[in-house]
This record gives structure tokens, sequence and C-alpha cells, in this order.
């Protein structure tokens, strides 16, 4: 049996203006109810999946490795990790399904992100919880489909806390070690995507990012072309053009106070770099109204 639930849209009727930015793309989660027969996942990989089991039991076969899922207890894959998820009849619990783009917004910086970061690298397989602590984990699972669900406003943010408090709740759960250097290039994206998120509205370059980093440029470069596709210049500029369409179709601040709070050294330079990316001037941004959020693509090529 074949269990495929369909990734959650924010629903948010036509007549309420604001239309928020995707900060958890690719993210879903929902509560587990297997019926009267066994249900099968087929874990291809190209999303990193948690499963918390309240009551009932699992096993996961990786390869010619068959590893039991206890309850209560947690299942963590990373992305890049193929597997296939067996669920006995009557188990409960929830399931969560995280996109590399939704995690490199989500974990905290600093030490401890860096941590934590470090952690799901590697998955967590039946490891045990006790019951307390698997209620807490699936209440803030399930709190994250509820707000990706519910649209309302700063529905994402909602959802991104609960997700950091999940994640950290899972590095705990891993016996966190000492943090060890990772220059593996998914580390790398996770670091920069993140670090875009803080310093967005700083400008600052790519060597910038590299060196914080400690990477080279052309590093750092390859890292990101090989998981998106895209240079980390188009990434940053996307972003950019993001956060510029949302404040134009949601906002009432003039072009000029837009411009000051992207960063931007005068509303002309920001009206060039809208114009050269987009073909538009933000003006006619404004006088169209509330668009589809611009895509910021996935980490599903990733293999």
């Amino acid at each position: 049996m074949q269990a495929n639930a369909g990734p959650f849209h924010l629903q948010t009727p036509e007549q309420v203006i604001p239309q928020p930015i995707e900060v958890l793309p690719q993210t879903e989660a929902e509560t587990l109810r297997t019926a009267l027969a066994p249900t099968t996942w087929a874990l291809r990989g190209q999303r990193n999946r948690a499963f918390v089991l309240a009551t009932g039991e699992g096993h996961l076969d990786i390869g010619d490795t068959t590893l039991a899922i206890p309850a209560p207890g947690i299942l963590w894959l990373p992305a890049s990790r193929s597997a296939r998820l067996t669920l006995s009849a009557g188990t409960r619990g929830a399931a969560l399904t995280v996109s590399e783009l939704a995690l490199g917004r989500a974990v905290p910086s600093g030490p401890v992100g860096r941590q934590v970061r470090e952690a799901l690298f590697h998955p967590v397989v039946g490891a045990r919880l006790t019951p307390a602590a698997a209620r807490d984990l699936i209440g803030l699972a399930e709190a994250v489909g509820a707000e990706l669900r519910g649209g309302l406003p700063g529905a994402q943010e909602a959802a991104r806390h609960h997700l950091v408090l999940f994640l950290i709740s899972l590095w705990r759960i891993s016996s966190p070690q000492p943090m060890r250097v990772q220059s593996a290039p998914r580390a790398i994206v996770r670091n920069f995507l993140h670090l875009v998120e803080l310093h967005l509205s700083d400008h600052w370059s790519v060597g910038d990012y590299a060196q914080f980093l400690s990477v080279s440029r052309a590093r750092l470069t390859s890292a990101v072309k090989r998981v998106t596709g895209r240079t980390p210049l188009q990434l940053i500029h996307e972003r950019l053009l993001s956060e510029a369409e949302t404040l134009l179709s949601e906002s009432n601040l003039q072009v000029s106070e837009i411009a000051d709070t992207l960063g931007f050294k005068d509303a002309g330079y920001f009206n060039r770099f809208f114009k050269r990316e987009t073909g538009r001037r933000p003006g006619d941004v404004r006088r169209a109204g509330p668009r589809k959020a611009r895509p910021i693509g996935t980490f599903a090529e990733w293999p």
C-alpha cells in the first residue's frame, strides 16, 4: 500500500490581500493514523523526513537492512537517503516532511545552530522516547501543519518557529556531540542560505559569504550550483526580488521606503535593479496588485 499525502497549500481567500512569503517551501505535516492494515511509504530521499510514533510500531528498509521503529519513538531520515517505511496497523503519531531550503531557513544561527545542522545530516532510526516526549514532538509537528494549512497572518513564521523547536528537540535526542568541521556541499549550502536570510538587506557580496563560511568563493559557487542549479548571486537576487514584490503588493510603504528597508542606497538604484531583473518597474507591480510569490526553488536535484 502506497501512502501519498498531498502537499499542504496556504488557503488565502482572494478578498484577503496579503500573500505571505513562502518561508518553508515544500514543507508538510500530517497526523498518522494507520488503518486496519500496515501502511507503507516509499521515501525517495528528495526531502528530509521525520516520523514520531506514539503507539504501534514500524520498520525501515534501507537496501538489504531492516531496522525496527518502536513506539514511542522517532525516525529522522535526511535528504539523499532513500528507504521504505512500513507502519503496523493502528499506529498513531505524526509525520513531517521538510525541504533542504526550508531547513536552511529554519535552523537557528550561532554555535547551537551549527551543531543542530551537523546532527541533521545523520539519520536517527528507532530512538526511544518517553510518552511525554513523543506527545510534545507530535504536538510540534501538528502545529507546523496547522499553521501551514490555516493561512493566517504570520502563519509561515509561526510554522517556522514550531519547526525550530522540533529540530532542536531532535538534536537533543540524537545525543549531540561537540561540533566538527563540516565542508560537504550540503552543509555549505545550508549555512549559505541561512546567512542570506540574516544578511539580505546588508547586501553582502558572494565573497563576503564565502569568507564567513571559511571556504573559497569558487568552492561556495560550486556547492550552490551543484545543489540548486543556480549561482549564489542568483539566489541572493531572487530572495531580494521576493521580498520586494511582497512589500510592493502588500504594504503601503513608498518605493523609497522599500528600497531603504531592503538595504539599497537609494530608490533609483532599487528601481534599476528591479527593472533589470524582472523587466518591470516597481510601480507596475504595485498597480497590478498582489501576485503569487516568486518560486525560490528546491534541492530536489540533490542525489
